[in-house]
């Protein structure tokens, strides 16, 4: 008989030793949590294991989750290079090295002159892990800079990809990707159910639950079912700080943010057709309530949240006067880096970021606006 999914994947972590988790670069609150989830579940398994994600800055309404600041933003040290000399026959009286031109450079005096370079020798270790699993992440692509610089890395070694996103490529040896679950939090507890239920504990209930809580909207949204309200159920059963997440999700947004998210509102324009929404800030916006563009990922949550028609969720945020950058958002439907295209964007297919220089607001709003629209023309 064939194993299930969740028991390849138990037999496969059992298999190793030092597993690293990797999720896509500008992650939401559900890939955050549940990579963090799998960590505590993979150290009760006996595990060594690391979380790497791309540039990873914790998002401070994030800062309460146990652990959150062991996420890596490079991925170091893959490996050893050993350089060898060999003494039998080739006594040395001195060593040293230093750096230039981004060169390392070596240097043996040996004692004798009859020395022999062929007794100088190189390796290679094997890569420090031994298992990859990625987490809520649809590509290998959107891992950024941690995928692109370690393509050896990822092509060499086994990995496990967990996700519910539709869009996911299935570019793992093992592919759980559940598009009917509410988020990646709720089939990490799945696979936790399977490898070992007496693991859930205080703190893997605690992340488990924020992950359900923000991609749920708090179970406001349409694709919370009878089994998601029961897996929550048994996670604040079991210790998950509910009230804990509650406040540090949705209880402190400062009056400062709550202005910007005014200014946004009473800016904001629609194309019910397209269902593509854009807003615009000045800079004399931040300047007045003594905030900075990093609230932005927040309020477009908020957007994304009163908005659910809207497949496209656009930013305009202008940083001088002449130049202005731009949050994106996209439903499963679109992809922003595409749609983007000609403006060079940076991050993942649904939330991407672009700046343009030499333009004002509304310039920038006019070009953008209307290049999206007729790329979304050309897509049907």
């Amino acid at each position: 008989m064939s194993l299930s999914t969740f028991e390849q994947i138990k037999e496969t972590i059992q298999k190793s030793n030092r597993i690293l988790i990797a999720f896509k670069k500008n992650p939401n609150g559900d890939t955050i949590a549940s990579a963090l989830a799998l960590y505590f579940i993979l150290r009760k398994m006996g595990k060594i294991a690391d979380i790497v994600s791309d540039g990873f800055v914790l998002p401070k309404n994030f800062e309460f989750l146990p652990e959150a600041k062991k996420i890596n933003p490079i991925l170091a040290n893959l490996k050893k290079i050993t350089v060898s000399f060999d003494l039998e026959n080739n006594k040395i009286n001195d060593f040293s090295y230093d750096i230039k031109d981004n060169k390392l450079n070596i240097f043996i005096t040996p004692e004798s002159s009859l020395f022999d370079a062929r007794k100088v020798t190189t390796s290679s270790s094997d890569f420090k892990y031994d298992l990859i699993i990625t987490v809520d992440t649809y590509d290998l692509e959107s891992l950024g800079k941690v995928f692109d610089q370690n393509t050896e890395f990822f092509f060499n070694l086994p990995i496990i990809n967990i996700d519910h996103s539709p869009d996911n490529d299935h570019f793992g040896q093992i592919n759980s990707v559940e598009i009917t679950a509410t988020s990646t939090a709720e089939i990490i507890f799945n696979l936790l159910e399977a490898i070992d239920p007496k693991f859930l504990d205080e703190d893997i209930a605690t992340c488990l639950l924020t992950g359900m809580i923000v991609k749920t909207k708090s179970f406001k949204t349409n694709q919370v079912t009878p089994r998601s309200l029961n897996i929550a159920s048994q996670l604040i059963a079991t210790g998950g700080k509910r009230e804990k997440i509650i406040q540090n999700l949705y209880r402190t947004r400062s009056i400062a943010t709550l202005k910007i998210w005014g200014k946004i509102l009473a800016r904001i324009r629609n194309d019910s057709a397209k269902k593509l929404v854009w807003s615009l800030l000045e800079k004399k916006d931040f300047d007045e309530v003594g905030i900075g563009p990093d609230c932005l990922p927040d309020v477009i949550e908020e957007l994304i949240a009163n908005t659910p028609e809207s497949e496209i969720i656009i930013l305009f945020y202008e940083t001088s006067l002449d130049h202005v950058s731009g949050l994106v958002y996209t439903s499963k439907n679109h992809d922003a880096m595409s749609l983007l295209k000609p403006f060079n964007p940076d991050g993942t297919r649904n939330l991407a970021y672009f700046s343009l220089k030499g333009k004002s607001l509304l310039e920038a709003q006019r070009e953008v606006i209307t290049k999206v629209r007729e790329r979304l023309e050309n897509m049907i």
